[in-house]
């Protein structure tokens, strides 16, 4: 995984990706949060709530946002420090998320072997085009590369 080092990130640098949410999400996240809330798992219920479907758990959506942060810096994340989110919209079932990131500050931290990055984030939902969460989060990065890759062996003839 190629990790981005805490001296490459600069205020203003912007990143992002797409992902889709289906069924399964909404089902593998009510059992890994142990939360199976009736607007996320039960048809009937949700049909007839505000929402009119299953709608995704906000910390599913928010962790593919935080998915996207860590393939973005890779090796080079110290800790998840802090985070404020907004739920300004549901996420549905069959629909692709657009989430960005923008670094917002950095601030050199010794500690950390680098420093404290500062992102303000964005989930929108493509299909009705409406923003659905929008995120601050605070990361420690260091410096270091991870690990090469082996070298493949060689074969001989």
């Amino acid at each position: 995984m190629p990790s981005q080092l805490y001296d490459q990130v600069a205020p203003g640098d912007r990143f992002g990706e797409s992902a889709s949410i289906h069924d399964w999400h909404l089902l593998t996240a009510a059992a890994l949060y142990n939360d199976p809330g009736p607007n996320h798992v039960n048809l009937e219920h949700s049909a007839t709530n505000r929402f009119g479907a299953p709608i995704a758990p906000g910390f599913l959506t928010t962790g593919i946002m935080m998915g996207v942060v860590g393939r973005q810096y890779g090796w080079s994340i110290e800790a998840f420090l802090e985070t404020h989110i907004k739920f300004l919209a549901p996420v549905y079932p069959g629909e692709t998320l657009d989430v960005t990131w923008e670094v917002q500050e950095t601030q050199p931290k010794e500690a950390f072997g680098g420093g404290i990055v500062t992102l303000k984030g964005w989930c929108w939902t493509r299909k009705s085009d409406r923003l659905a969460i929008e995120m601050d989060a605070k990361i420690a990065l260091n410096n270091s590369a991870g690990p090469g890759l082996h070298v493949p062996p060689v074969c001989g003839s």
